[in-house]
C-alpha cells in the first residue's frame, strides 16, 4: 500500500493521505483544501501497488573490488584472513596443494617447450651415446653421472627396456654431478666414443663397478673394452673434450634437472630411478603419440 500512497503523490502532488482523502498542503494544515480523485487516478495507484517490486541485483564481489577492499583496510582484510586460517586450517593445506599443482603444470608446459625447442640436440646429437636400436623410433634419452648409485640402480631397468623392447634407441648424456672422479670418467667416456669404442659395454660396465669412478677406473675399463692406449690418451687431450658434457650442462640447465638419473621420453620428464614399469608406461605413451600423427 505504501506504494499507492507514493504513487498517489506522483500524481496530485505534495499530499497527505487523512482517512478516505487526500489533502493538498496549500501554505497552512489548518486549512486544508480537499482534493478529490477521479477513478483513473485510483487505479492507477491500486496499480501501482500490485506491481512486483522490481529490486536491482547486488552485484557479486569481483577479484578486484576485493583488492581494493584489502587496499583500504589492509588490517581488517589481514584479521578476517587469520580468523578464517584458526577456523579451518585446512585451508592452507588446501592452497598450498593448488600452488603447487598450479607450478607443477607450469613448468611440465615450460619443460615441453625446451624439448621440442631443443629436438635435436636431446636426440640426435653426435655428443652422446647410443645403445639400443639405433634406427629405433621411440628414443629415450638419459641424464647420468659414473658415481650415481640411483644411475646404478636404473640401469638394470635401462638394459631390460633394451632388450624387450627393440624399437627403443638410448641416447645417454655424460652429465657428471657429483664431483672431480664423475668428471674425470666422463671424459674418459667422451675419449672412447670418440675412437669407436663400444658405448653399450662400457657404460654396462661402468655401471656393474661400485668403488669410486674417476680418470684411473674408466681408462681401465675402456683398455680393456679393446682401445688403443695411444689414441686414448691423444682423445683426452683433445680441446675438444668438454664440449659433449658442456652441451649436457646447458641442457640440463634448461630443462631443470639437477640432479641424476634423468629421462627425457618425446614431451615427458621422468625424474630420478623411477622403475622398469614407469619407463615402459612412458615409451608407450610416447609410442601411442607417434601412432597417432
Amino acid at each position: 500500500m505504501a506504494r499507492a500512497l507514493v504513487a498517489v503523490t506522483a500524481l496530485a502532488g505534495i499530499a497527505l493521505p487523512i482517512g478516505l482523502g487526500v489533502y493538498v498542503l496549500s501554505g497552512s494544515l489548518a486549512d486544508p483544501e480537499p482534493l478529490g480523485l477521479d477513478d483513473h487516478m485510483l487505479e492507477q495507484a491500486i496499480e501501482a501497488d500490485a506491481a512486483p517490486l522490481e529490486l536491482s541485483p547486488t552485484p557479486a564481489p569481483t577479484a578486484q573490488s576485493l583488492t581494493d577492499m584489502a587496499a583500504a583496510d589492509r588490517e581488517g582484510a589481514a584479521a578476517v584472513v587469520r580468523q578464517a586460517l584458526l577456523d579451518n586450517p585446512l585451508m592452507l593445506d588446501e592452497a598450498i596443494t593448488a600452488l603447487e599443482a598450479a607450478r607443477a603444470e607450469q613448468e611440465e608446459t615450460l619443460v615441453s617447450q625446451v624439448i621440442a625447442e631443443n629436438a635435436d640436440l636431446l636426440f640426435d646429437s653426435e655428443n652422446a651415446s647410443l645403445m639400443g636400436n639405433p634406427d629405433g623410433a621411440i628414443t629415450l634419452v638419459e641424464f647420468l653421472d659414473y658415481n650415481c648409485g640411483f644411475c646404478k640402480r636404473a640401469h638394470g631397468d635401462v638394459m631390460r627396456l633394451i632388450a624387450e623392447q627393440t624399437d627403443v634407441r638410448v641416447v645417454v648424456k655424460d652429465f657428471p654431478v657429483l664431483g672431480p672422479g664423475s668428471l674425470e670418467a666422463a671424459q674418459v667416456a667422451v675419449a672412447f666414443r670418440s675412437i669407436g669404442g663400444d658405448m653399450t659395454a662400457f657404460i654396462d660396465a661402468m655401471m656393474n663397478e661400485f668403488v669410486q669412478a674417476d680418470a684411473t677406473l674408466a681408462r681401465a675399463v675402456a683398455l680393456e673394452l679393446g682401445a688403443d692406449e695411444t689414441a686414448l690418451d691423444l682423445a683426452l687431450d683433445s680441446p675438444a673434450i668438454m664440449e659433449p658434457i658442456g652441451e649436457a650442462y646447458t641442457l640440463a640447465e634448461q630443462l631443470n634437472i639437477r640432479g641424476t638419473p634423468a629421462f627425457i621420453v618425446g614431451e615427458q620428464r621422468l625424474m630420478g630411478a623411477v622403475g622398469f614399469d614407469r619407463l615402459a608406461e612412458a615409451i608407450q605413451v610416447e609410442r601411442d603419440r607417434l601412432s597417432a600423427l
